[in-house]
């Protein structure tokens, strides 16, 4: 994906989250060049992989496969089991109308996921065994205050305000329907690089293509932008 397109994208989740009434930090809208005078800030970022992400599924697909995130707080996956410090994760998801993130599952995080507004939120579930293999029985989740059962890749609609609680081991598919949705996600800490098992597992993602001097910080650009701001 080029630079330039990233930049575009999530000038889009922007806007998303301005008209559905969600206020982003500071930090969401710094270029790297305005980060780069603010190291400790930089290093509060790494530590929790913080900042924009721009995800394709599927090369060239971004449209029907393909999620922007914006991770607003994220503690440490070493602490988890621990019973103090930063045990708890918080994103902002937005999903175009008809664009899907594909099946996948976690072994260690429990998460809420949130219409915060705008379209509806489809939720596919499918229990899966401790290697990922689907198991043929009904799935059990938590809507908002009613536990609720469905049936193997059944679905569950988020209407804005509904938010659905989802344990490990349940893999879920989701997408937008009836307009863009801002959608958000508050979890047990995580780390993104181990614990998002998709199934069929993916293809490696594309290198960018630096078309255009970058308006916004990604977060996989932190650790390089750190290295420039110590030389």
């Amino acid at each position: 994906m080029r630079r330039s397109d990233i930049d575009r994208i999530i000038d889009t989740g922007r806007e998303a989250c301005r008209s559905n009434g969600l206020t982003l930090p500071p930090f969401a809208h710094w270029s790297p060049q305005e980060a780069l005078a603010q190291p400790d800030a930089l290093r509060l970022m790494a530590g929790g992989g913080l900042g924009w992400a721009v995800a394709e599924f599927q090369p060239g697909r971004f449209a029907s496969l393909g999620l922007t995130v914006f991770t607003i707080r994220m503690g440490e996956p070493a602490l988890v089991g621990r019973s103090s410090g930063k045990l708890y994760g918080e994103k902002v998801l937005v999903a175009r109308d008809g664009q899907a993130t594909p099946l996948h599952y976690h072994a260690v995080k429990t998460e809420d996921i949130v219409n915060r507004g705008g379209g509806r939120f489809v939720v596919e579930l499918l229990a899966v065994d401790a290697q990922g293999r689907p198991k043929d029985e009904p799935v059990e989740a938590i809507k908002d205050v009613a536990v609720i059962r469905v049936p193997p890749h059944g679905r569950v609609v988020l209407e804005p305000g509904e938010s659905l609680q989802l344990d490990p081991f349940v893999a879920h598919a989701f997408w937008a329907e009836g307009g863009t949705v801002v959608a958000g996600e508050v979890s047990l800490v995580n780390d993104d690089a181990t614990d998002n098992l998709f199934i069929p597992p993916l293809p490696a993602a594309a290198a960018t293509e630096e078309d255009a001097t970058p308006r916004y910080l990604l977060a996989r650009d932190v650790p390089a932008l750190m290295r420039r701001a110590a030389a």
